[in-house]
């Protein structure tokens, strides 16, 4: 078969769940459907990048929006996504087309259309959660974002729930 030039973009823990905080997986590894549907429609996957992996390690707590909202981790976030947006350009300059960017709606870095905001204090998981979802998107999507504003590229972008049953 040869290539069709089609492409999607995830958040990285759509293909790696062991990236998220401990107690928050809703699925044993990747979000398997959602993986096999672009591979059985012959859809290349780019993963990107946990920046808060990256940021805070694996050992980290649940954070909202508004607690990774700081100039470090938004510079992190920017020099993280800077070669993937350099990886899109180039892609859309060869005739690939970039179905989507898929993020995760809820969480404070990557969600697209809802994240989550809040802090009383100490860290956030399953039995204490500290947070209420607001409209808006993650840290690090709101940076890719404006990469992509800055080039005049314009990619559709869907997410889904933290909040959903997940297969």
């Amino acid at each position: 078969m040869k290539r069709n030039k089609r492409i999607v973009i995830v958040a990285h823990c759509i293909l790696n769940v062991n990236s998220k905080v401990v107690g928050l997986a809703q699925y044993g590894g990747a979000i398997r459907k959602l993986v096999t549907d672009y591979v059985n429609e012959g859809i290349g996957i780019i993963q990107l990048p946990c920046p808060e992996i990256t940021f805070l390690g694996l050992e980290r707590w649940g954070m909202t929006k508004n607690q990774y909202d700081t100039p470090s981790y938004r510079k992190h976030c920017k020099k993280l996504i800077e070669p993937y947006v350099e990886q899109i350009i180039e892609y859309l300059n060869n005739g690939y087309i970039i179905e989507e960017i898929v993020g995760i709606d809820g969480s404070p870095s990557c969600g697209v259309s809802l994240t989550c905001s809040g802090y009383k204090g100490g860290m956030v998981d399953e039995g204490h959660h500290q947070c209420h979802e607001i409209s808006g998107s993650g840290i690090m999507i709101e940076e890719l974002k404006g990469l992509l504003k800055e080039h005049n590229v314009n990619i559709p972008m869907s997410a889904i729930s933290e909040k959903d049953e997940i297969e």
